[in-house]
């Protein structure tokens, strides 16, 4: 009795174009190639529509912002903002950072997160993006595995 029930039904497939006997037609095939490419627009869809829904049932106030309990959306916004939209300057020589000298620096350098985990004393925030700051390939080179200190100091 089941199986009579799922012909022609499936919850992978639904809504695809099918045709007759139940085969994948040229346009859905021609339909999935131009979704993968970005070609087809969805009305009400995009980054900030997505955020925005999440955001309503999820409410933010200055008190969960202070004990760090922000929403994984919220933070993931912030963090794509921040390294992709608008002007992007090196924290250590103010350059404006463009795609081809766009760096990802460790302020606490990994050689160092390896160490302190060695000796129990790491905190889980330092594996995270927060240890990440954009920096040119000059400084990011130049800072190598040295701490920021030891770096602004022999600047």
């Amino acid at each position: 009795m089941t199986e009579a029930l799922k012909t022609g039904y499936d919850t992978l497939t639904t809504g695809l174009r099918r045709g007759p006997g139940g085969q994948r037609t040229a346009a859905h095939y021609l339909e999935k190639w131009k979704r993968k490419r970005g070609l087809i627009q969805r009305p009400g869809g995009g980054r900030v529509e997505k955020f925005r829904r999440i955001s309503h049932y999820q409410g933010l106030s200055p008190r969960r912002i202070v004990a760090d309990k922000m929403p994984r959306v919220v933070e993931s916004e912030y963090h794509f903002y921040r390294w992709n939209i608008g002007k992007l300057l090196c924290v250590y020589c103010n350059c404006e950072l463009t795609r081809e000298n766009k760096t990802q620096d460790h302020v606490i350098p990994r050689a160092e997160i390896k160490r302190l985990h060695g000796l129990g004393e790491l905190d889980g925030g330092l594996l995270g993006r927060d240890n990440l700051e954009p920096a040119c390939i000059d400084c990011n080179s130049a800072k190598g595995d040295l701490s920021l200190l030891v770096f602004l100091v022999t600047r």
